[in-house]
């Protein structure tokens, strides 16, 4: 079943919950309509510098793409920067050229030229706007550059209106001494909150009216509970959750989201309902060294595990393996090490198995010959990963002795062997390489040649390749993403 297939089949004309930023479909709670409305007084009046901050998946781009959509048109000029890995003088660069100016040789010279055409769109009576998002990213130095830029005025106004947008750590930053003159310009700060509880219905029905289909769907209250209770209202998280349920909704020809079908949403998008504090179990060392990577700045260690079973894969004749509509019934992904017998894994799905005549003629299950065919290469430090595939995924994996598929109530899984430890800095270099040089042939990672630095950049890239395959697009290499990775038989773009 396709999503077109799904989306037809409930009466909606396009997606409700998409994973990307949907500006014509704008949910204003009364706080969320004034804060876009001083916001936006701030740029009309010429105020000078706004400041819009927000955890990841709480609407930041999708907020200051519909304040762009709304701007008087012909009124306003604006640059929008979102690459904030230029610093300094390419930052300046990028700025002018989104303006429309030419290169300069020096930042001397583009500051000039900059505020020459700052004068000249203020003398026509024009608004210049400049918005620079993901601005967590910039260095001291260049936070610098944004206050000369800020100084820019006539005797009551501000030549340049500034909006820098980005995450929580970007109050850090600008609490620092260093910035403490470019902090005193904010003349407007708004802190992006997620929805309160009574709020989800109201948004369930706005997006999926607006994808018109006005009382087809709906959603139960204590859905609505555990809705809450996961995402905590975060829009990123909802929407994952409740584009997984559209699925669920097709499968069985329903048209309410009970308590259950989000409880099955969520078993397939296991990060989110894990509490606060949480940690995975000690075997999904993967994870685990994932997040150290990310907090310590070596997040290449994280893609090792990925490395290793790469390394060891090996041609095998393709198990069967069959496209089946989205996944709707509930699945927490299974892993094992060969140190314990098959028989501890906790099976996710029902299986059938060939009625017995006697106790010793039992047949095998698709999933315990999948087993049995991994066990056979399996090293001592193994680990047996089973997880449900998205669709359309199985018919793209290449053949591998360590990966083999197969069905059960009607839905397709894979089984695979993974490391279950890292063991230097140098492999977690080639493994992110290798990660880069994938994502690279794909067209997804623009940079001139993996580097093996999983930074911010790798990481938008990955959430890429994930929405591509109907994976949560977190941004991380996790286990099902580290085997697409690896075995997907698609031609390099």
């Amino acid at each position: 079943m396709t999503a077109s297939t799904v989306y037809a089949a409930l009466g909606l004309v396009r997606n409700p919950f998409p994973p990307t930023p949907d500006a014509g479909s704008y949910f204003f709670t009364p706080r969320l309509e004034e804060e876009f409305t001083e916001i936006r007084h701030c740029i009309e009046t010429r105020k000078g510098f706004a400041l819009l901050t927000g955890e990841v998946g709480l609407g930041k781009s999708t907020m200051v793409r519909r304040l762009l959509d709304t701007l008087p048109p012909g009124k306003c000029h604006s640059a929008l920067i979102l690459n904030t890995f230029l610093q300094g003088e390419a930052l300046l660069s990028a700025i002018q050229t989104d303006f429309g100016l030419p290169p300069a040789e020096s930042v001397g010279q583009g500051l000039t030229q900059l505020t020459e055409f700052l004068i000249a769109q203020h003398q026509a009576d024009q608004i210049s706007l400049l918005v620079i998002d993901d601005a967590q990213n910039l260095t001291v130095e260049s936070l610098e550059l944004v206050r000369l830029l800020c100084n820019l005025e006539t005797g009551q106004e501000k030549l340049l209106q500034i909006l820098l947008v980005g995450q929580p750590e970007l109050e850090q930053t600008l609490a620092s001494p260093q910035l403490r003159q470019l902090k005193s310009r904010i003349v407007k700060h708004t802190r992006l909150t997620g929805l309160k509880k009574d709020e989800l219905t109201r948004y369930f029905d706005f997006r999926v009216n607006a994808a018109n289909a006005s009382g087809r769907l709906s959603i139960h209250p204590a859905a609505v509970e555990k809705l809450y209770q996961v995402t905590q209202g975060n829009l990123r998280q909802v929407h994952l959750v409740l584009d997984r349920c559209l699925y669920g909704l097709a499968s069985h020809r329903q048209s309410v989201i009970d308590v259950a079908l989000i409880g099955r949403a969520v078993a397939d998008l296991p990060d989110l309902g894990m509490a606060p504090g949480a940690t995975a179990p000690e075997h999904r060392t993967q994870r685990a060294w994932l997040a150290a990577g990310l907090l310590a700045g070596t997040a290449t260690v994280a893609a090792a595990g990925w490395y290793w079973t790469a390394q060891q894969a090996e041609p095998l004749p393709a198990a069967p393996a069959n496209t089946v509509p989205a996944p709707a019934a509930p699945a927490a992904p299974a892993t094992q090490a060969w140190t314990e017998p098959p028989k501890a894994v906790t099976p996710e799905p029902s299986e059938q198995t060939t009625p017995q005549s006697h106790p010793q003629d039992v047949a095998l299950s698709p999933r315990q010959v999948c087993e049995q065919k991994l066990k056979a290469v399996a090293e001592a430090d193994d680990v047996l990963q089973v997880q449900r595939l998205p669709t359309g995924v199985a018919d793209m994996l290449r053949p591998s002795n360590r990966v083999c598929s197969f069905k059960a109530d009607e839905e397709t899984w894979a089984a695979w062997l993974s490391r279950n430890q890292v063991r230097h800095i140098l492999t977690a270099q080639q493994a992110t390489r290798s990660v880069q040089s994938v994502l690279k042939s794909q067209g997804l990672l623009d940079i001139p040649a993996p580097d093996g630095l999983f930074g911010p950049k790798t990481g938008e890239a990955l959430s890429r390749f994930q929405q591509q395959h109907r994976l949560a697009p977190t941004g991380q290499p996790d286990e099902l993403t580290f085997l697409l990775l690896e075995n997907l038989n698609v031609p390099a773009r």
